[in-house]
């Protein structure tokens, strides 16, 4: 897989949205909190408030579309823009957002990070844009006494791949910043109420990207095809890293999308949906 390839799997470009049912403020019927958290145990949407920040986003927008489909009364969008129509606007690049952030997580069963920069060569930009941003996040959720976390983050692979997290020639910021996320939900939730959802290379879309690289669903099926063939997957388990994360099979952006929402219905399986295989069948579960 090229550097661009990797570039494609770990950013998410800002896309409108397709939903025609989110607000930014909850509207629905107060119930019960002890029925509330049955329900979502249950996989039953009905009442529930689910926060998703970077909710406008490629990733993003298309985890609100899964759990309005899947029936989630109250979607809240959280993002810079504020997204579409009713969406909250928010600057998690100053600590000051974390007391207004907490408001708007009042009441929510489950918050949902999307949020995630990639810049080559700048490590102190995708440690903050990728650590700290969502640490804030994390803090608020905790604040505001949300119950379920669930966080994209990136598949165990790409950095082993690439020498480890810590020593990496490249993208060590990226990688710095996704562990100081995961560290800050480990020691805020419990790991029966997180799922970390890990892709590599996510594709989708009709129209390939430059800033960032991204090809289309149309593509991406074709590559998972190869990649995803017995006869490859055998070849890449057998590969020394960086060869392995080249013949890495992609997964498209609905599937991790899927993944997320199962996620916040407490349908995960695990705390980790770590891969493309382990995604999928995640997904499956919705």
């Amino acid at each position: 897989m090229s550097t661009a390839a990797v570039s494609a799997a770990l950013v998410a470009p800002a896309r409108a949205s397709r939903l025609t049912r989110r607000r930014g403020v909850a509207t629905a019927k107060p119930r019960a909190a002890a029925l509330r958290v049955r329900a979502m145990a249950g996989g039953d949407a009905s009442g529930m408030k689910v926060i998703v920040v970077g909710g406008s986003g490629f990733v993003g927008s298309r985890v609100c579309d899964k759990l309005t489909a899947a029936g989630v009364a109250d979607v809240v969008v959280v993002s810079k823009s504020g997204g579409s129509s009713g969406g909250v606007k928010c600057d998690l690049s100053s600590d000051e957002c974390v007391a207004s952030l907490t408001e708007t997580m009042r009441g929510a069963d489950a918050v949902v990070s999307c949020v995630g920069v990639f810049k080559p060569g700048d490590d102190d930009f995708m440690r903050e844009g990728n650590g700290a941003y969502n640490v804030r996040v994390v803090d608020a959720a905790k604040a505001a006494g949300v119950k379920r976390f669930v966080y994209v983050s990136v598949a165990s692979i790409v950095p082993d791949a690439l020498g480890g997290a810590e020593s990496a020639p490249v993208m060590k910021g990226y990688f710095a910043g996704k562990k100081m996320t995961e560290d800050a939900i480990a020691n805020a939730f419990d790991d029966d109420n997180v799922c970390l959802v890990k892709p590599s290379f996510i594709f989708g879309g009709d129209t390939f990207g430059l800033n960032p690289p991204r090809v289309t669903q149309q593509y991406g099926d074709v590559l998972t095809k190869i990649l995803g063939s017995g006869f490859v997957k055998g070849i890449a388990e057998k590969s020394p890293g960086p060869i392995a994360l080249t013949l890495a099979e992609p997964v498209a952006v609905d599937d991790v999308a899927g993944a997320v929402a199962a996620g916040v219905m407490g349908r995960n399986s695990s705390m980790s949906c770590d891969g493309t295989d382990e995604i999928k069948a995640c997904a499956a579960a919705l």
